[in-house]
């Protein structure tokens, strides 16, 4: 509903896809701030990202899209209420979120809450560096963790994603690490490692 009502003012931002060793799948991010009437900049911030992927074996495909308006304060902090859709429903959240972006870094993450009963509390932060080469290139390095915990069943699941690579004007390639840790005293762990496209609108 996001992407259809605010069509003009919150554009796709990048489009990635992926190759592992296990899994294959695409990852569409959008990150803008919302415009008013005069094209200025609001405190309002819309980030939308929608993950799917699939394994070799014809398993059932993995799929998550999460939504989320903030409204952000000048030093970065800001008051988030996001929507999760995953192939087991919709589950609303709220909490703190915070951006720094400065040159060739930016810091995007928050800490967020489930709504509803027995929810989970999660942590999300996605770390990026592109530091100039050239006139046409740049490096491009993208770290992101998180990690999910639920006070009633004390169980975590653990995410870490890797990119490195460089990037070409608007499109990147590099390698690719996927890590996931889940469980309560004892966690299973799968990795998926191999290499990436992307393209930044």
């Amino acid at each position: 509903m996001a992407m259809f009502l605010l069509g003009s003012i919150a554009n796709a931002q990048s489009v990635e896809a992926y190759l592992g060793h296990k899994r294959a799948g695409v990852d569409l991010m959008w990150f803008k701030n919302v415009k008013n009437a005069q094209e200025q900049r609001t405190p309002f911030l819309f980030f939308s990202r929608t993950r799917s992927s699939t394994d070799y074996d014809n398993s059932p495909t993995a799929f998550g899209s999460t939504n989320a308006i903030s409204y952000n304060f000048k030093n970065g902090l800001g008051l988030v209420v996001v929507g999760s859709f995953l192939n087991a429903g919709f589950t609303p959240k709220t909490g703190l979120q915070w951006v720094k972006m400065k040159d060739n870094f930016l810091f995007f993450g928050w800490l967020v809450a489930d709504l509803t009963e027995k929810g989970s509390i999660e942590t999300f932060g996605l770390f990026r560096y592109q530091p100039k080469i050239n006139k046409k290139w740049k490096g491009f390095g993208q770290a992101e963790l998180f990690p999910v915990y639920n006070p009633t069943t004390k169980t975590w699941n653990l995410t870490q994603r890797l990119r490195l690579g460089a990037k070409h004007r608007a499109w990147a390639v590099g390698l690719m690490m996927d890590l996931n840790q889940t469980g309560r005293d004892r966690l299973t762990q799968t990795n998926n490692w191999g290499g990436f496209l992307r393209y930044d609108f």
